[in-house]
């Protein structure tokens, strides 16, 4: 599951430019984020040259819990990642994304609700299962669901993952359709 190369479109570079000009969010605190890191859930932070990919690459991994667009110190576009310890590791991440590790975690600036989840939000017909976008976004109560939902509107991840993903939310035909569709018809 490599990193996907993809054209912006002048909706996306708009999107970008808005986050460049200042109108970052310092991240507040929310019940619908995973807790912080503690024996078996680790946070780390991957750059890269689009966080949208970001996430949608990255939520599709095996043990990812949850993904956040934002920056850090010396990286405009990064994705925060917490992540099962059990399941995964930063160095096995970083393989499997080809995204960079950023060392030492610094500081996290969360991107704009409006660039989270940025494929689920502006998918027609699925944006309305997306809660909490201000603290990363949930469907069905989980945010893992909601990384790898988007993950798969995307193009990302597998057919595996997109069974299991229609099963844990819970989706009815009309939803697990639209997923479907979304994800067979931007796969490469």
């Amino acid at each position: 599951m490599g990193h996907k190369n993809s054209k912006k479109s002048k909706k996306e570079s708009q999107g970008h430019m808005e986050q460049k000009q200042g109108k970052e969010e310092v991240e507040p605190q929310s019940k619908s984020m995973p807790p912080p890191p503690t024996p078996d859930i680790g946070n780390i932070q991957f750059a890269m040259g689009c966080y949208w990919t970001g996430e949608g690459s990255l939520g599709a991994l095996p043990g990812v819990i949850s993904t956040k667009a934002g920056s850090c110190v010396g990286h405009f576009e990064t994705v925060r990642v917490y992540y099962d310890k059990k399941k995964t590791d930063p160095q096995t991440l970083q393989k499997q994304s080809g995204f960079k590790l950023v060392k030492a975690n610094p500081t996290f600036i969360s991107a704009r609700s409006s660039q989270q989840k940025y494929y689920l939000q502006n998918t027609k017909g699925l944006s309305g299962l997306l809660k909490n976008i201000h603290s990363g976004g949930i469907v069905a109560g989980s945010e893992t669901i909601a990384a790898q939902m988007n993950s798969l509107v995307g193009g990302y991840g597998s057919h595996e993952l997109l069974t299991s993903v229609v099963k844990e939310a819970n989706l009815n035909k009309k939803d697990a359709s639209y997923l479907k569709r979304y994800f067979e018809a931007r796969r490469k």
